[in-house]
């Protein structure tokens, strides 16, 4: 029957090694468990042979209920395969239950992403693109202080004072990012990788990018309060979009192709990639994205102080 195909399956070794199965003497029972909080997910199964298999989720761990979804879905389309099979009268069969889960490793270490290397990564994202307010208040502080006037008599080109200023909010957010990673690393034990150079080189794109649109925003408005008071949205929108908050691959395919527009995302991408070390091709693209609006934020500050000083 279904209901004893179904226990031989949840209660395989396989199958325990990725989900613990307690087994619930009645519907109700089960269902109280699920409300109390004592199990994520039921698995109800009717009784006869063609029963028909039910998931009821607590929905307080999306990500585990997702786990189960899966499991339950390959044990279903193996189970249909195997029943189409038997009703042709054919003998030999592609279809197993063992085939319905595949372990594999990310990397050649064989270490798979934990929730905090994933939420590591997005942490140090975030804290890269909150550097656009570094830029900001770099360019803005010589207003604030009166000493703008007396920069501009000294014997000190505007373009050195300029990139100055964009090397300081740089070195100082690389500095962040390298205490992030090193306490990280060794307090709560994040897998890096070994390939900190390119890790290092993508916190440095990001760096430049938060930079210039501080930079970029503060010229466009010329309002300290209003650039840091926008910057202070933009920055949890794009965190957001970027998976920060909720994987990427738990949102809407819409919000999915809105992550696309958020360097969050983007610089994600490049860091798992590094880390797990997956498609080098697509690394290497998102580093031009990176560095490309990088270099039209710079431009456009560029071109709105060559206009105030006209």
């Amino acid at each position: 029957s279904a209901l004893s195909i179904s226990i031989i399956f949840l209660l395989s070794p396989d199958i325990k090694e990725i989900m613990e199965i307690d087994r619930a003497d009645d519907f109700n029972e089960g269902m109280n468990r699920v409300k109390q909080g004592k199990a994520l997910s039921l698995i109800h199964v009717e009784k006869g042979f063609a029963g028909e298999i039910k998931v009821y989720k607590s929905n307080s761990n999306p990500f585990k209920d997702s786990v189960v979804q899966n499991v339950l879905d390959s044990f279903v389309q193996s189970a249909n395969a195997e029943y189409a099979y038997a009703k042709l009268g054919s003998k030999a069969s592609d279809a197993h239950f063992s085939q319905s889960i595949r372990e594999e490793a990310v990397n050649t270490d064989g270490k798979l992403p934990s929730a905090l290397d994933y939420y590591a990564v997005s942490m140090l994202i975030m804290t890269m693109m909150y550097g656009t307010t570094y830029g900001c208040a770099a360019m803005s502080e010589e207003r604030f202080y009166k000493t703008e006037i007396r920069l501009k008599s000294a014997p000190v080109a505007s373009y050195e004072i300029y990139a100055g200023k964009v090397a300081g909010t740089i070195l100082t957010l690389m500095l962040d990012g390298a205490v992030i990673i090193l306490f990280t690393k060794y307090a709560y034990n994040v897998n890096w990788g070994s390939r900190i150079p390119v890790i290092l080189f993508a916190c440095l794109s990001l760096s430049v990018l938060a930079a210039g649109l501080g930079i970029a925003g503060f010229m466009l408005i010329g309002d300290a309060n209003k650039t840091q008071a926008l910057l202070s949205i933009m920055v949890p929108v794009f965190t957001f979009l970027g998976g920060g908050y909720i994987p990427v691959q738990y949102m809407s395919p819409e919000m999915e192709k809105l992550s696309f527009l958020s360097p969050n995302h983007i610089g994600q991408r490049i860091i798992l990639n590094s880390i797990f070390e997956g498609n080098a091709v697509q690394t290497r693209n998102y580093l031009l994205i990176l560095w490309a609006a990088s270099l039209l934020m710079f431009a456009l500050s560029a071109f709105k102080g060559r206009r105030d000083l006209d």
